[in-house]
């Protein structure tokens, strides 16, 4: 099997990184190195780091602050091997997602990534710890079909590149340096003309419920990738109108909160209180994304 790169962006990841990498021992012998890109960590994450360097192949580079994109598009750069996995610093590598990667490339030139299905396994308790872990995302996600089935994008937390894909498209790009690096570079891919697909395969994320931040951060980067890709990413979709107008006339979110709930109890997993909470939780996760839409298409340039 053809030798693989592993490249891990950290960030005072001290209390997962030990297991993530402890994870990649069981496929050191298909291992070409693992690029550790950090962003200033001040916790011990590269003492950690350090400790495997006996017994793994690992280069450390640094992102100087300038985001996702340029921590990626280092990354992958700094790796030589055909293969690039993306493996996020909280996520424990499953080994078959490794080798069936490998075979479906080898199998199908065209694919130019592939990632694997992430089951949260949170590290707090909670509400929002548990939505996290159960809400209508992860539900969807987990359902997407799998290759030969191709997908509209994929993430970035265990995702297997094909390094002359990424060579092909400019790799990524650094402009995207909060969030939705993983959308940009799934649409550069499909257009031109590579498959972005799903194996069938579940990885551990290990996770803690980081509601408001990472929300508002998400929704900043959504202007984000419609400035790169109105085609496929739009902003003024229904979706975005409506939220909108709850921000505004806040009465509106009841509405929201009727729709989510609808859906929420559709979800057999949960039980009847979970899904009228989640979906309450829901409302307010979107209401969170929008007004950081909001802030970024005001903030001045």
């Amino acid at each position: 099997m053809a030798a693989t790169s592993f490249v891990i962006l950290t960030r005072n990841s001290a209390k997962t990184i030990g297991t993530v990498l402890s994870s990649l021992k069981r496929v050191t012998g298909f291992l070409s190195e693992i690029v550790i890109v950090d962003g200033g960590s001040s916790d011990g994450t590269l003492k950690v780091v350090e400790s495997f360097t006996n017994s793994l192949p690992i280069k450390v580079v640094h992102d100087r602050g300038r985001g996702l994109g340029f921590a990626r598009d280092i990354g992958w750069r700094t790796a030589t091997a055909p293969y690039v996995v993306m493996l996020d610093s909280d996520v424990v590598l499953e080994p078959r997602f490794l080798f069936e990667g490998v075979r479906v490339m080898e199998a199908d030139p065209r694919v130019g990534a592939l990632g694997a299905k992430l089951r949260p396994i949170m590290m707090e308790g909670g509400w929002l710890a548990a939505f996290q872990a159960k809400n209508l995302a992860i539900t969807l996600h987990l359902a997407e079909h799998y290759y030969p089935a191709e997908a509209i994008a994929l993430h970035t937390a265990c995702t297997m590149f094909r390094r002359s894909a990424l060579e092909r498209v400019g790799g990524f790009d650094h402009y995207f340096r909060l969030a939705k690096e993983d959308s940009d570079v799934s649409f550069r891919l499909r257009k031109a003309g590579y498959k972005v697909a799903y194996l069938p395969i579940e990885v551990k994320h290990l996770e803690r419920a980081r509601f408001w931040e990472t929300n508002f951060r998400y929704g900043r980067s959504y202007v984000h990738i419609a400035r790169r890709h109105p085609d496929l990413s739009p902003l003024s979709t229904p979706k975005n109108v409506a939220l909108t107008l709850s921000l505004l006339q806040p009465y509106l979110n009841v509405a929201i909160y009727l729709y989510y709930l609808v859906r929420y109890m559709r979800l057999s997993h949960l039980t009847p209180g979970e899904r009228r909470i989640m979906a309450g939780i829901e409302t307010l996760r979107q209401a969170v994304r929008t007004a950081g839409m909001l802030y970024e298409l005001l903030r001045p340039s």
